[in-house]
């Protein structure tokens, strides 16, 4: 399917865009932008104002995850002087078709660069679609535009990207963003002060993708799945439903568009509850456009729909599947599934993030952190991380018998030995395998005992570790809980690093 795309994709450039005129570019003066679906568009267009025609490549009712350009599409992109799409984790057609694109010829604006994203996970919707192979599953969310303090990162992103290209028209693109930035502004100030008071801050939907809206303003989304807004539910999930509202006492339950007349009356009927929308804002149509909506009125009609739950005291909610399993990653385990390992499970080219965390690359790791745990601010995460990444070691180099490790461009270079590991239980009740090695060269000195610690507990191929190293004895380095250096692949760069790290 991919391959049948991306072989269409470079057909159609070849064949359609030859045929370019140059755009409306050269008859109005205007710079032609395509952009991909309603929320691109609407903040492409607020920082353009006059200086461009901004096209919505995207109709209403069109699944984003899904649509595939046509031929003509992709010679209305190639033939543009702008392209700008949100993610590709949104987009996911956009990389093949990029690789089709002559990008010296159009230049490619991607709202979210330079954004860290939320792991993803399997989205509901309320549409059946059979597509295996790329279905409805994100590797990271990419639902940002929902939470207007995000928003406004992705207008600056566009209006920085348009600059970029057209520096004679940066004071009318940083006039005309300024003015909206000054609109999202005061509608995260409405979210914020609406919400900061919540009496019950989880919220179900059917459409899972308001985890930025929820994170932003201390809200929490509970999925629930197996219903659809336009037909009712089997008996068997009706009993279900039934069960999980009134075990948590669920007064709303929101859907992405209205729900049916026989859906509502049914779950008021049976289980009491009523049935609200929340707008992913993924489109507008024609005739809403027309009628004044945009993504300010309707994230305003969203506010007012999620006050509906938030207003009324109400019990935690835990999702229908109940808590989360407990995972080893997270340092649950049985001893029998500890396993040895080989110094070949950490073979690789290793760099250190600390430089990362000294240079801010890492701060949005930290203001994740805050706003998902709510234990410490971003400002003490980061120092508490100071102290853990904290190291002189810049690079360390693994092959199946050494380990090299690099300090200003000094190298210390030595041979190792496997001698076991060793499981320790941390305060917080869960625990943690270290694999101890050991160099059999007598001027190792200061890395003579090194132990890894991986978040693994058998052997595998890692693709990052925290080390401990120090020349007295293993059972010293067990003393050492603050501080644990880290190392990722060499070849990643730091924002790679930082989403990998917000993805575990």
């Amino acid at each position: 399917m991919k391959k049948l795309l991306k072989l269409g994709l470079a057909l159609s450039v070849l064949t359609l865009a030859a045929c370019a005129n140059g755009g409306a570019n050269q008859q109005d003066g205007k710079i032609d932008i395509v952009t991909t679906f309603y929320p691109v568009y609407e903040f492409t267009k607020q920082v353009a104002g006059d200086e461009a025609n901004v096209e919505l490549l995207i109709p209403a009712g069109t699944e984003v995850h899904d649509f595939e350009p046509s031929a003509k599409n992709v010679a209305t992109i190639q033939e543009a002087d702008v392209f700008v799409y949100e993610n590709e984790n949104m987009e996911t057609w956009v990389p093949h078709l990029l690789e089709s694109l002559e990008t010296d010829k159009v230049d490619v604006i991607k709202a979210t660069e330079g954004m860290l994203l939320l792991p993803g996970g399997d989205e509901e919707h309320e549409h059946d679609h059979d597509h295996e192979e790329e279905g409805h599953h994100h590797a990271y969310d990419p639902h940002v535009w929902l939470s207007p303090s995000r928003s406004i990162k992705l207008v600056e992103t566009i209006r920085d990207g348009l600059v970029g290209q057209y520096p004679e028209k940066k004071d009318a693109f940083e006039k005309n963003a300024a003015a909206y930035i000054e609109k999202l502004q005061a509608l995260d100030k409405e979210y914020t002060d609406t919400l900061s008071t919540a009496k019950q801050k989880y919220f179900v939907t059917q459409h899972t993708a308001f985890a930025y809206l929820a994170l932003d303003y201390g809200l929490k989304q509970v999925s629930i799945t197996g219903i659809s807004a336009d037909e009712d539910p089997t008996a068997a999930r009706l009993a279900e439903l039934t069960e999980y509202i009134k075990k948590y006492g669920i007064q709303y339950i929101y859907f992405e568009e209205n729900a049916s007349k026989s859906l509502a009356e049914t779950l008021a009927k049976e289980a009491g509850v009523h049935l609200e929308v929340l707008n992913p804002l993924e489109s507008l149509t024609d005739e809403a456009m027309k009628q004044g909506a945009d993504y300010i009125s309707v994230m305003q009609d969203n506010l007012k729909a999620l006050e509906k739950t938030t207003t009324q005291p109400g019990k935690d909610i835990l999702p229908e599947e109940g808590e989360v399993a407990k995972t080893v990653y997270q340092g649950y385990f049985e001893d029998s599934a500890v396993k040895d390992r080989s110094l070949s499970d950490y073979a690789g080219d290793w760099q250190s993030v600390y430089p990362y965390l000294l240079d801010g690359t890492l701060d949005q790791v930290w203001d994740y952190k805050a706003k998902l745990t709510g234990s410490m601010t971003a400002e003490e995460y980061k120092s508490y991380y100071d102290t853990g990444y904290k190291t002189d070691v810049d690079r360390i180099k693994i092959d199946g018998k050494t380990m090299e490790f690099m300090v200003n461009d000094q190298s210390h270079k030595y041979s190792y030995k496997y001698v076991g590991y060793k499981i320790l239980t941390y305060k917080k009740g869960n625990r943690g395998v270290r694999f101890l090695f050991e160099a059999m060269d007598e001027d190792a000195g200061n890395y003579k005992y090194v132990q890894f610690s991986d978040h693994n507990i058998a052997p595998v191929k890692t693709g990052h570790f925290h080390i401990f190293y120090g020349g007295e004895s293993q059972e010293k380095l067990f003393e050492e809980m603050e501080n644990w250096p880290t190392y990722y692949p060499s070849n990643m760069d730091g924002m790679e690093i930082a989403q990998e790290m917000l993805a575990h």
